[in-house]
């Protein structure tokens, strides 16, 4: 079948994540065991060939048998009552990390947890929760077809484990504004105009710029100051006095930095008499 729906899982088990290995779990559990296992071929081969979830409707899907059109199959999951999805907005608005890890891909298994001792079942709880109609003659049900979709159902809930809580009758976008949540759209992106930036690195930070240094300088009136206060060291390794060594150098370096400095205030003096000109 080309342009089918066709599984990512070629062997073993379907469902990479806990929540989907579960739901296929959930199903072979029931006692038409035997007649889901038939879908596993159709499933891997593309003969699906649509599948959507909607809170409305549940899953519609069509699935190429051995006729030219074809068939389609429904299925649909007993919803939460409206006490249910009270209950579940508040054990979502309770832990808002629950809402960020289910709308980055994640379904919380303390979520899980949570929800099935306060009487909300991610599953079915028996077979006969869920309501499954094909177009095909088989007269079984679950035929094929049926089982096909079961296994994709799986996949298709590993990447988005919100359409556990769709299939139940929860709208995504209805629920998550009742409960408080804003998502930006894209409109609104694309209509956001960014604030340009400062060109002053002040402004930027938020900090005012402190004033401009002073060159101002006075010798000290006693050089080596500290040096004389700690004394003589015990590895000076030359036959000269320590203390007096450093206070030469203490000298010298305050005469070369006064030098300087009135170096610079002078250069400062004859530019700024310039452009006063």
């Amino acid at each position: 079948m080309t342009g089918g729906i066709k599984a990512q899982n070629k062997r073993g088990a379907f469902g990479q994540t806990w929540w989907g290995k579960q739901w296929i779990t959930t199903l072979e559990s029931f006692d038409i065991s035997e007649k889901i296992t038939r879908g596993k071929s159709y499933a891997r081969k593309g003969q699906v060939t649509d599948l959507v979830i909607t809170a409305k409707k549940g899953v519609a899907a069509k699935v190429q048998g051995s006729r030219v059109r074809p068939y389609k199959v429904s299925i649909t999951l007993t919803p939460y009552t409206k006490d249910q999805k009270e209950l579940l907005a508040h054990k979502l608005t309770a832990k808002p990390i629950y809402i960020a890890q289910l709308l980055s891909g994640e379904m919380p298994e303390n979520l899980g947890r949570i929800l099935k001792d306060a009487g909300i079942s991610l599953f079915p709880v028996k077979y006969y929760d869920l309501t499954t109609t094909c177009s095909c003659p088989d007269y079984s049900n679950p035929c094929k077809h049926i089982a096909a979709v079961f296994y994709l159902m799986a996949e298709s809930f590993d990447q988005d484990p919100f359409l556990l809580f769709t299939l139940r009758g929860v709208e995504k976008k209805k629920f998550l504004q009742k409960i408080g949540y804003k998502r930006q759209s894209s409109d609104e992106e694309e209509l956001a105009i960014p604030e340009p930036l400062p060109s002053q690195h002040g402004a930027f930070w938020g900090y005012t710029p402190l004033p401009e240094p002073s060159f101002s300088h006075t010798s000290p009136a006693v050089n080596a100051a500290m040096v004389k206060r700690l004394g003589s060291i015990s590895y000076w390794r030359s036959t000269n006095n320590f203390i007096s060594t450093m206070e030469e150098t203490y000298a010298r370096v305050s005469l070369l930095g006064e030098t300087l400095i009135n170096t610079q205030i002078i250069e400062e003096e004859q530019n700024s008499s310039k452009s006063d000109e």
